[in-house]
């Protein structure tokens, strides 16, 4: 099947989806945390994740995209980290699935970015 960038000449992988379910994973975390914790800042995290979610899905998704997603990821996690890694417990499980997320998406973006 192909979405958004199949318009391009790709097809979307294995790899594709798992990084659009691990961010749906994120931002279904990142919800739960801000219900819990009623804290607004988790619900603007999970927006900019549902944002990059839906852009997956058109004709703009670019792979500069995946590296913006891994930056993001990779910056929420230097922010845990230096704010004293507040709620430690909850902070793990998105912490290995951000690990895994920011895996694929420097991999799929050099992945997409090499020529040929």
């Amino acid at each position: 099947m192909s979405i958004g960038r199949g318009t391009h000449g790709e097809t979307e992988t294995v790899f594709d989806w798992l990084v659009l379910l691990l961010a749906v994973a994120l931002a279904g975390i990142h919800v739960y945390l801000g219900v819990v914790a009623d804290e607004r800042q988790f619900f603007v995290v999970a927006g900019v994740f549902v944002v990059g979610i839906l852009l997956f899905f058109t004709e703009y998704w670019r792979a500069t995209v995946y590296l913006l997603a891994a930056v993001y990821v990779a910056t929420l996690g230097v922010l845990w980290l230096l704010g004293g890694m507040e709620y430690e417990r909850v902070g793990l499980v998105p912490g290995a699935i951000s690990t895994t997320f920011l895996g694929l998406a420097v991999y799929l973006f050099v992945r997409e970015s090499s020529p040929g």
